[in-house]
C-alpha cells in the first residue's frame, strides 16, 4: 500500500511512454512523507469505452491512490498535486483531461 492506479482513453498508450509515466509516478510518491517505495503499486488500465461531457471523443487520464486511513489532508493535497504535475508534463501537447483522486481505503487485507 498505497496502490496508483492510471486509467486512461486507450489512445494514451499509443501517445505517450507509459512505463515511464508509471516509473515516474511511483518515484513522485515515494519521495513522499509517510511512504515506503517498497509498498507502492503502480498499474495502468486503458479503457474502450468512455463519454465525456457532451459525448465528444476526448481523451482523459484519472489517477487514482489508495492510502491506509491516518494521512493528514495537506500531505494527500501534496501528494495529489504532484503526481497531477508529473502526469500534466507528459500531456502538455495531447487535448486530454487529467484528474488525481487520493483516498483512504476502508478495510483492507492482504
Amino acid at each position: 500500500m498505497p496502490h496508483i492506479t492510471v486509467e486512461h482513453t486507450k489512445d494514451i498508450s499509443t501517445l505517450i511512454d507509459l512505463n515511464k509515466l508509471n516509473t515516474d509516478l511511483h518515484t513522485s510518491l515515494s519521495k513522499q512523507e509517510t511512504v515506503s517505495l517498497a509498498s507502492i503499486k503502480t498499474r495502468s488500465v486503458a479503457v474502450d469505452n468512455v463519454i465525456i461531457g457532451n459525448g465528444e471523443t476526448n481523451n482523459f487520464m484519472h489517477i487514482n491512490v489508495m492510502l491506509l486511513k491516518g494521512r493528514k489532508k495537506d500531505l494527500k493535497e501534496k501528494m495529489a498535486k504532484d503526481l497531477f504535475d508529473v502526469a500534466n508534463n507528459y500531456l502538455q501537447n495531447i487535448s486530454c483531461l487529467l484528474s488525481v483522486n487520493i483516498a483512504d481505503l476502508g478495510t483492507y487485507q492482504k
